[in-house]
Formats: C-alpha cells, sequence, structure tokens
C-alpha cells in the first residue's frame, strides 16, 4: 500500500485514478454516437449520460483544486490588473448570463490597478462568485460588483438581487460540501466546494471573504487581498480587521453602495438535501 505523507496527497492520488474510467467511458459514448444513426430514445440516455459525466468530471476538477488548497503547492504571483481580470470572467460569463436575463453592474475606480496574486487561483475565486450570483439571482436579476483600495488592501463586493441565504445557512456556507436549503429545495445544481474553495485561495493570498444576506433579498459577498504580497500558509492568520465598507453600506444589494453568490457545480442535489451525505471525514471543514 502507497505511503501518503498527507491527506492532500492521498485525494490527489484518488482524483486522478477516477479520471481513467471516466475518459473511457466519455470515449465509448462518443464512439456510440458515430456507429450509426440513434432512435430518439437512446440519444435521450446518450445525452443523460454526457450530462452526468460532465458532473462527474467538474467534480473531480473541485477535488484537484481541494487538494491544492490542502497542499503545499507554491502560488505563482504575477502582477495582476484587477480590472481587466473582471471584465475577463464577466465575459466567460455573459452567454449564461444572457440566458437568465441577468446584467452586471461593474464599479472600479481607476486607482485599483494592479496586486500582487496567482492570477489562475484568482480567476476561480471571481469565476465562483460572479457564477453564484447568476445562478441564485432571479430571473431579469442583477449582479452588482464594486471594487476598491485602501493603503493596505482591495476590496470585492458580488451583490446579487436573488433568493438570499438564511441566517441558520450563513454561518456553514464556506464548509465543504455544505449546501444551503434553500438552493437545495429549488434545486440550484452545487458541489458545495466552490465557496470553499474560494476561502481557501484567498487564505493563501493572506487575504480573506464573508457574506451578508437577508431571504429574498439577495446575497453580498465581500473578499479582501493585501496590495503587499502578505501570503499565508493557508491558516487565514492576516488581519481581523475588516476593511470598511463605507458610509450607506448595510449589506444589502438595493443600498447606496452598489455590491452576491456556483454555475452547474457538479452533483445530484438530492444527495445533498443533509450534510450527514457528505464524507464524514471531509464534510464541515473550514478552509
Amino acid at each position: 500500500m502507497p505511503n501518503f505523507k498527507s491527506a492532500a496527497e492521498w485525494l490527489q492520488m484518488v482524483v486522478h485514478d477516477l479520471k481513467s474510467p471516466v475518459n473511457s467511458v466519455s470515449g465509448t459514448l462518443d464512439m456510440i454516437e458515430h456507429m450509426g444513426p440513434l432512435n430518439e430514445k437512446q440519444q435521450h440516455y446518450v445525452k443523460r449520460a454526457f450530462a452526468g459525466l460532465h458532473r462527474m468530471d467538474h467534480l473531480i476538477s473541485r477535488l484537484l483544486d481541494i487538494s491544492w488548497v490542502d497542499g503545499e503547492g507554491p502560488l505563482e504571483l504575477r502582477d495582476v490588473y484587477v480590472p481587466a481580470m473582471v471584465a475577463e470572467v464577466i465575459d466567460m460569463l455573459q452567454e449564461v448570463a444572457e440566458q437568465r436575463r441577468v446584467t452586471f453592474e461593474v464599479d472600479i475606480p481607476e486607482d485599483v490597478g494592479s496586486i500582487p496574486a496567482d492570477g489562475e487561483r484568482l480567476i476561480q475565486v471571481f469565476d465562483n462568485l460572479f457564477s453564484n450570483a447568476i445562478k441564485y439571482n432571479r430571473e431579469g436579476g442583477v449582479v452588482r460588483v464594486r471594487v476598491t483600495r485602501d493603503h493596505r488592501h482591495i476590496l470585492v463586493s458580488v451583490a446579487d438581487s436573488g433568493i438570499g441565504i438564511s441566517p441558520q445557512d450563513q454561518p456553514h456556507v464556506f464548509e465543504r460540501f455544505y449546501r444551503a436549503a434553500e438552493g437545495v429545495r429549488l434545486k440550484i445544481e452545487g458541489s458545495g466546494l466552490g465557496l470553499a474553495i474560494s476561502q481557501g485561495i484567498l487564505a493563501r493570498h493572506g487575504g480573506r471573504i464573508w457574506v451578508e444576506s437577508q431571504v429574498g433579498e439577495g446575497s453580498v459577498f465581500h473578499f479582501t487581498l493585501p496590495l503587499s504580497q502578505a501570503i499565508t500558509d493557508g491558516d487565514d492568520s492576516s488581519d481581523d480587521t475588516l476593511p470598511s465598507l463605507g458610509e450607506g453600506h448595510d449589506g444589502r444589494p438595493n443600498a447606496r453602495t452598489p455590491f452576491a453568490s456556483e454555475i452547474p457545480d457538479a452533483v445530484d442535489d438530492d444527495i445533498q438535501e443533509k450534510r450527514d451525505s457528505a464524507p464524514p471525514d471531509v464534510a464541515g471543514d473550514e478552509l
């Protein structure tokens, strides 16, 4: 039996082992589609199989991200121009947003500029928060993105005008595999890993993330990143003082200050209805 140095190393091996059968089944289904015409029922089942494989592949990617967060891999730091990164992620999600008639409103002053960060990892944070803000929004809703900076941090606020998160669920949304009750009830797809991964990425950068929400009015996710290379080992040991949110900010999307929530993530919501369904050695861990 292999001798693993850490749980992260074990998880990484398991996830890589899962990729082989997933790729094999995907290749077989692809061959079936090209072996001749399929009747309507056969096409339906092949489509369902591909959808299931897509969800599995997405979950595998999420688990690889979790193994990176738990591991000791280095950050690949470079100067990241924040306004361009925000625009890039919004552009990637534009088609999905248009399908739900959700619009973005962006407020980024010119002085925000660049910060030292791992660009690929930071994109994951923006992608998760923006896609959540679309997915948990109402039809025809708004996503408000605001970025400010002071002498030590940048502060990013992402708000939606959607279903909101109950006070009972808010303390748990950054726990691995946790699904808020309303999202499960509405059968909104999700793995319960996106926010945990985002929290881990930000902690490795010396930043932090938190949420404000009211049921029926929407959610606001805020995160900070240091302007200097205050990189931590993932224990979130950065300064406990949160930047000021500004006068008139009450944490709601309809406040004077513009301010949200993953696109289909990976697993069947029916198995997420109770937190007990998550693996006992993983569920509930905070990053």
